[in-house]
């Protein structure tokens, strides 16, 4: 992504421009062969059916036409930006956003308000959806709105940022849920309190692995599962989801297997899931689990880090990702989790907690300072007293006699 220098370039033409910047008209028609990348992309995802090469196999056709991921349809936007939907049985749309053109790493700047209208296309979109009735949106998207957790790198520019939690708050009551990728590891990412993502949003960020091995992950894929929509609303909603790994550290290992289910393994949060699903709501409840218990790694923590990497040591128990996890690691981990979107309320968020930190190490050392103090001085009282008693014979006599009186 960070070598592709222009969005014009990647979107809309063969050469590079120089002094044009504005995306093409949304009534302009535009070929593959005028689309650059783009173009490439779309004849190895698409299926021409008017293919009449004297080897044209028909049979051999309609397989490949099988697995064809985009239709004649998808070319008005996919060639504009890179962005398609797709209508499911039942009322559900499927929103795949090019996120690559709101990239930290997409440059050079300035940057179009709306790179290939892809914002205008997702409001447009998501209110036909609304006023269609009886149907949902589910976004998906390769880089997620948030910070990166390895890096801690801010993986979208903040004006992008900002308009895309501004539509999904807007169509909250359409979107069923948003999946993204990226990082190689199984995360996400729900808004709380003041945090960048809204925490009024009905839906989390839920970031899955990815098949490729690269960054010391298990190759993995989720599956994910949703209801069909009541018959009175179709209002859909995410169930639960299953992680799958194959172990590259087992070399006997030869098929795919489970690694985990998620409303198992997150168990403190079983009766919010059968009632809400996925909701943003149950996973605040999961990270506010994820806080330290008496100054020691959460146990939903603990099974959090031994699986955002899938399990990379081959064992749900041991991973890389929680090997000497320290307060400090925990806290970075927390403010990721916690909606943070900018590298500027990422660090916010940990000058928070270490603040936290040191105001209740602060209180604790003044509290051991204000009783070593207090004992001190009773102490120097006590001895004052058995002198003042030594040197003074009335007192001593006084107490004599009291003692006579005593034991008489």
């Amino acid at each position: 992504c960070a070598t592709i220098q222009n969005v014009e370039y990647l979107c809309c033409r063969q050469t590079p421009p120089t002094t044009d910047t504005n995306p093409p008209s949304s009534n302009s028609s535009m070929s593959p062969e005028d689309s650059g990348m783009l173009g490439i992309i779309y004849n190895a995802l698409h299926v021409n059916d008017e293919d009449e090469s004297p080897n044209y196999n028909q049979v051999g056709a309609q397989r490949r036409r099988g697995r064809s991921l985009l239709s004649a349809e998808d070319s008005a936007t996919f060639l504009k930006g890179g962005f398609y939907s797709r209508d499911l049985p039942g009322g559900l749309t499927v929103l795949s956003i090019n996120t690559v053109l709101y990239s930290s790493f997409f440059g050079p700047e300035p940057f179009a308000d709306d790179p290939g209208e892809q914002f205008t296309w997702m409001r447009n979109t998501l209110m036909n959806i609304r006023e269609r009735g009886n149907s949902q949106a589910m976004i998906v998207g390769h880089v997620p709105p948030s910070m990166g957790s390895f890096r801690h790198t801010q993986l979208w520019k903040e004006k992008y940022i900002n308009v895309y939690f501004e539509i999904i708050q807007e169509f909250d009551d359409v979107v069923a849920g948003q999946l993204f990728g990226h990082l190689h590891s199984d995360e996400f990412r729900v808004g709380v309190g003041k945090s960048a993502i809204p925490s009024s949003l009905s839906t989390p960020l839920l970031l899955t692995g990815s098949l490729t091995p690269i960054h010391g992950n298990n190759p993995s894929f989720r599956k994910v599962f949703y209801d069909g929509g009541a018959a009175d609303d179709n209002q859909f909603k995410l169930l639960d989801y299953e992680s799958h790994r194959h172990s590259v550290s087992d070399s006997n290992a030869e098929d795919w297997s489970k690694l985990y289910t998620f409303s198992e393994t997150y168990n403190t949060a079983t009766e919010d899931i059968k009632t809400e699903g996925l909701s943003a709501n149950v996973f605040r409840s999961i990270l506010q689990s994820m806080k330290d218990k008496q100054g020691n790694t959460s146990p939903t923590l603990h099974s959090f880090l031994s699986l955002v990497g899938s399990g990379s040591d081959g064992d749900v128990e041991s991973s890389h990702k929680d090997n000497d996890c320290d307060a400090e690691c925990r806290a970075e981990w927390m403010c990721t989790l916690s909606g943070t979107t900018t590298a500027k309320q990422y660090n916010t968020c940990l000058l928070q907690k270490s603040g936290s930190s040191r105001h209740m190490i602060g209180i604790a050392g003044a509290a051991v300072f204000a009783a070593a103090f207090l004992f001190m001085i009773v102490v120097r009282i006590r001895k004052r007293r058995a002198r003042d008693q030594y040197e003074s014979p009335s007192s001593i006599e006084g107490t004599v006699e009291m003692d006579d009186q005593e034991m008489l």
